[in-house]
């Protein structure tokens, strides 16, 4: 490839086939305020299964504090706990999600679903009304 003098070069050879994807964003607000997204229902999702706030902070990817914190947010924006806790000890600890928390996280879940099956279904109708999306020969659609 020969540098031109912006320090762009020309590509040589077929151009590469352009790969679109849909990506959304949802998440839940509770009278305006957000309340879930994927990464939080992934939180509460892995405190259920793994009875530990620490070890779904590890499958989330989020912090102890993080999650601490968004624990706090969702229980003020509901006004209602979203975990029950119990310290360790002999027994050793634990947290379990509240029966409201658990119906929140399965709306969401539910929702989450049926929306990103209707934006693929949505995306491949326009995929298809669009036709030969290849970039045009010798870089014009680099103009």
């Amino acid at each position: 490839m020969k540098a031109t003098a912006a320090g762009r070069g020309r590509r040589r050879g077929p151009a590469p086939a352009l790969r679109l994807e849909p990506g959304t964003k949802n998440w839940l607000r509770l009278n305006g305020e957000f309340l879930m997204g994927p990464r939080y229902a992934a939180l509460l999702e892995g405190v259920d299964e793994l009875g530990s706030i620490r070890a779904a902070c590890g499958r989330a990817g989020v912090s102890y504090r993080t999650a601490l914190n968004r624990v706090r947010q969702m229980e003020r924006v509901l006004g209602a706990r979203v975990l029950a806790t119990r310290r360790g000890g002999v027994e050793g600890g634990g947290a379990t999600l509240t029966p409201l928390a658990r119906a929140v996280v399965q709306v969401y879940r539910q929702w989450r679903a049926e929306l990103l099956r209707l934006s693929d279904d949505a995306f491949r109708r326009a995929i298809a009304r669009a036709g030969d999306l290849q970039p045009e020969a010798d870089g014009a659609a680099e103009r």
